[in-house]
């Protein structure tokens, strides 16, 4: 790789890292961030069903990844039937820039935590990873998490904002507490948006 080269992917990484400053760059911060934060940072909370992503050459960064989905549920904000992320990175051919932001798998559901757009159009859940929530069937139904405690993640809400199932899913072991009825996480989210 020619020194040119080498300066172009330095400077491809700052105007990332400057793009995603305005919300993603939040979760590059060592404290994690708990449901309140999430709702208040979030221009959007949406459960989701991924249904492209693709990879396309960008001037700023090398390559983006624009991802689109389909709209199954909202509980903030007023995005319509879609929702495009397009994030810098991805895989194009040969070329691959990796910025260790989410990836998404066609088919598959999450509910996210989604920011204001920077200047340049990026934008990827709020706090990376801890914005984003797959969903998976569980015993009862639909539940969402990301690995986190929800005893920790809700440990700011007021009790009683919780429904019955979560609040006794939260007397459970850390192990069991990593997941919630997705029904209840959404009615949990639409109460904070609610609170002034």
């Amino acid at each position: 790789m020619n020194a040119t080269a080498t300066w172009k992917i330095l400077l491809a990484s700052a105007a990332c890292a400057l793009a995603l400053a305005g919300g993603a760059a939040r979760a590059t911060s060592v404290l994690p961030l708990e449901l309140p934060q999430l709702v208040a940072g979030s221009r959007d909370v949406v459960h989701v069903r991924c249904i492209g992503t693709e990879a396309a050459a960008d001037a700023t960064v090398g390559v983006a990844t624009v991802t689109q989905f389909v709209v199954l549920d909202r509980a903030k904000g007023s995005v319509g039937a879609t929702l495009v992320l397009r994030q810098p990175g991805g895989r194009l051919g040969a070329q691959v820039v990796d910025f260790q932001l989410p990836r998404y798998r066609v088919g598959e559901e999450y509910v996210l935590f989604v920011p204001p757009a920077s200047a340049l159009g990026f934008a990827a859940p709020l706090g990376l990873a801890q914005g984003i929530f797959p969903v998976s069937d569980g015993p009862a139904g639909k539940e969402v998490g990301n690995g986190r405690d929800f005893a920790v993640l809700l440990r700011d809400v007021d009790a009683a904002q919780l429904p019955s199932g979560t609040r006794a899913r939260l007397q459970t072991n850390p192990q069991q507490r990593s997941r919630i009825a997705l029904a209840d996480f959404m009615a949990i989210v639409r109460a904070r948006v609610a609170t002034p």
